[in-house]
């Protein structure tokens, strides 16, 4: 069964036609019984209120209600540039004073708090998602399939089919008055099934994405100024330079055949068996775990085993463990043992973020005590208790140590005792692999970082390295 959800960026402030259209779209679905999901820029749901579009904002609030951002054209910062630049604690909040005031708007224009977020034009970094995360945003459609820093996450950009049919065309400044051809709306679906049985035969998330604005314009007008407005990397002072050119429009012919092609695409795949017409909100509600969960000792030894072995995500007793989960869990029983002088026979599965500093790599052999083992896990799960992570780097008594070191020296203790009948004296580690064998597949590397609004020349190494690090928190 392959999920589907109907998406659409609800973004464009500058044509006023686009409100019709989006009037247009969500009718359309009620209609024919497709459930959509609306991703809503704040800044286009203040405009929306400011024309006085009640019909439009009635018609939108029958349909799941996602985030887009604060704003489409006039952010007054890119999230790759401070994803870059700050420091990952500064960075979220910074994020945050930018988009909770959106999150809100977005709540109380369209009257539902949004449920899924997606940035604009791959702007993002991972200091802006946890920022959304943090403010109540229940998942991220943008990421990998499963969660990553204990957020539910679906692709998007590798797995998407056009609603939109033939729109594009670009604009001749020399022929201006060049119309575009009539959609055709036969050759429209044809060729929109050909590339969802091609994406379905691979994965299991398709996501039909459309902008309500493209059914009535031929080119994107206003943003070729973005490169004016961004100039210097960042939206600069009030007054900011006019983006606000209205695009070419399609002929009524035109827009009213891209209108058909979308109603012949709900009605094909409702006559599919093997899809499930989804929303996020569903999504969540199947896929969100009850908190509170436990494990057991046998079980935490079992993935002890299995996580020295190959350092990675584990599937295992109804649910899955990330490798911080799974490192939280062995710090959490060697600190037990010290402080009660006993092995917990209960353990919190804790879920937590990885690191957001570099992890320090063990080049060499680590030789530890039993004492600073026990120092460096109470250390260690201080700071995880502080701050929801992994460090990256800890002193445990006299040896400095990475996650990766963290969690095998943990292990060792635990794995000691339940195979010898005590606790090892001192505990040898070989050089250990530094990140989650997830960081070299799809999962991570399909990501990408990229937008008009970049500075020229930006170094995303920092925006790639934050991503990596997030490896440990990952899990299916």
């Amino acid at each position: 069964m392959t999920d589907v959800v109907f998406a659409y960026d609800v973004e464009d402030v500058y044509n006023p036609q686009s409100d019709d259209a989006l009037l247009r779209i969500c009718r359309i679905h009620a209609e024919e019984g497709v459930p959509a999901s609306m991703f809503v820029a704040a800044e286009k749901a203040r405009a929306m209120r400011e024309r006085g579009r009640k019909d439009v904002l009635d018609a939108l609030a029958e349909h799941e209600i996602c985030y887009h951002g604060n704003y489409w054209g006039d952010f007054p910062e890119p999230a790759t540039r401070y994803g870059v630049e700050m420091d990952f604690d500064d960075a979220v909040r910074f994020a945050l004073a930018i988009e909770a005031p959106g999150l809100h708007d977005v709540a109380e224009i369209c009257g539902q708090f949004p449920v899924a977020w997606c940035c604009h034009q791959a702007q993002q970094s991972l200091p802006q998602q946890y920022a959304m995360k943090l403010a109540g945003v229940r998942c991220w459609a943008g990421g990998p399939r499963g969660w990553i820093m204990n957020w539910l996450s679906w692709p998007r950009s590798n797995c998407v089919v056009s609603s939109q049919g033939s729109w594009n065309m670009e604009y001749d400044p020399l022929r201006p008055n060049e119309q575009k051809p009539p959609a055709d709306p036969d050759e429209d679906l044809r060729q929109c099934q050909e590339q969802f049985e091609r994406i379905a035969s691979e994965r299991d998330f398709v996501s039909f994405v459309g902008h309500p604005v493209c059914w009535v314009i031929r080119e994107w007008g206003s943003l070729w100024e973005y490169a004016t407005l961004f100039r210097y990397g960042s939206a600069g002072p009030y007054p900011r330079p006019r983006i606000d050119a209205s695009a070419r429009l399609r002929t009524d012919e035109d827009s009213e055949a891209a209108y058909q092609h979308l109603r012949n695409l709900l009605r094909w795949i409702r006559t599919r068996n093997d899809v499930n017409l989804t929303t996020y909100e569903a999504l969540c509600r199947r896929e969100e775990e009850r908190g509170q969960r436990w494990i057991d000792w046998g079980q935490l030894v079992s993935l002890a085993r299995r996580i020295v072995e190959n350092l990675d995500a584990i599937e295992d007793f109804d649910t899955s463990f990330s490798p911080a989960d799974v490192c939280g869990m062995l710090v959490f029983a060697v600190q037990y043992c010290y402080r009660h002088n006993r092995w917990p026979e209960q353990i919190p599965v804790q879920r937590l973020l990885g690191p957001t500093e570099r992890p320090l790599e063990a080049n060499e052999p680590i030789v530890i005590d039993r004492r600073s083992a026990f120092a460096g896990s109470m250390a260690a799960y201080s700071i995880m208790m502080d701050d929801r992570r992994l460090p990256g780097r800890l002193r445990a008594s006299r040896v400095d140590v990475g996650p990766a070191g963290l969690l095998h020296i943990a292990a060792a203790l635990v794995l000691g005792w339940e195979d010898n009948g005590e606790l090892p004296e001192q505990v040898r580690i070989e050089p250990v692999q530094t990140l989650p064998g997830v960081v070299d597949t799809p999962t991570i590397t399909e990501r990408r970082f990229g937008s008009s609004n970049m500075p020229a020349g930006l170094n995303e190494e920092r925006l790639w390295d934050l991503l990596r690090w997030q490896a440990w928190s990952y899990r299916p």
